[in-house]
């Protein structure tokens, strides 16, 4: 992807975060990702801690555990998913990296520029800006609130902690990693590395648990609507920065696997302890 087609897309729309909030946030998360893997600790800690204190004062006794065929499901979910996130992984470190993954790269990126309009970059920026960490950060507090308003302890902690790890462990892995960015990434504002891409994997974990969340308070006919909008929502999300230019697909892919991971862990979690 040029340059001058990059410029064209960083200039298409009127972002949704204003370039001057966007570029502190940015600023911020950078100059606190020396704290990151210490947050990262802190939030793992207080999220054990609070799961244990949930089945010693609410639940009281110990229930019957949920049955080994269903914990075994979701770790080999996991397991599956954990697969294609180390041979990402290996390929990225590879000296030189994968031939394949910079074919796949370089494809997307082609792609990307191929099916490039006005109406598409637009929207690429609309979109964007919604899987932006301040937008995100704003939902999963509401969230939050309005579960615990409802009464729903277990899922408002799960939903804040789960949230929040999955945040800081993207910028311990960027900043693992070390990955630049495209030469086309220079006309967006940006934050950190390249690889993870934190807007795929901040999307599939905040709008992919909603959706989780809202199926389970929300009648049985409503579940279709709610998966098949927050599907197209993380999708639109993780294509779209690969359509600015501001990462590789594989950022994006590494993202999504890393967030899928995450959200399949949360889940689990969530569905043992109320079956204590």
């Amino acid at each position: 992807m040029t340059a001058p087609v990059t410029t064209a897309m960083a200039s298409a729309a009127a972002p949704l975060v204003p370039h001057e909030v966007a570029n502190t946030v940015s600023q911020t998360q950078t100059a606190l990702d020396p704290f990151a893997p210490w947050a990262l600790l802190v939030v793992l800690v207080l999220a054990a801690w609070a799961l244990a204190a949930y089945r010693r004062r609410v639940l009281g006794p110990a229930r019957p555990a949920a049955p080994r065929t269903d914990l075994a499901r979701a770790l080999t979910a996991v397991a599956l998913l954990a697969l294609p996130w180390a041979a990402l992984v290996g390929a990225l470190h590879a000296s030189p990296p994968a031939r394949w993954l910079t074919q796949l790269d370089t494809q997307a990126a082609q792609w990307a520029q191929a099916v490039s309009t006005p109406a598409l970059r637009r929207l690429a920026v609309f979109l964007s800006d919604i899987g932006d960490v301040l937008p995100l950060a704003v939902l999963t507090l509401i969230v939050a609130v309005w579960l615990w308003r409802r009464r729903q302890r277990l899922l408002a902690g799960a939903w804040l902690l789960s949230i929040t790890a999955n945040a800081l462990a993207i910028r311990v892995l960027k900043n693992l990693f070390a990955r630049a960015r495209p030469d086309t990434a220079a006309e967006m504002a940006t934050s950190g590395h390249s690889f993870p891409s934190g807007h795929a994997a901040g999307a599939l974990m905040v709008f992919g648990l909603l959706a989780w969340v809202l199926c389970d308070q929300l009648d049985r006919r409503w579940h279709g609507l709610i998966v098949g909008a927050a599907a197209l929502l993380i999708a639109g999300i993780a294509a779209s920065r690969v359509l600015l230019g501001v990462h590789y697909f594989s950022d994006v892919l590494g993202g999504l696997l890393w967030a899928g991971m995450v959200l399949l862990l949360t889940l689990t979690i969530v569905r043992q302890a109320g079956r204590w």
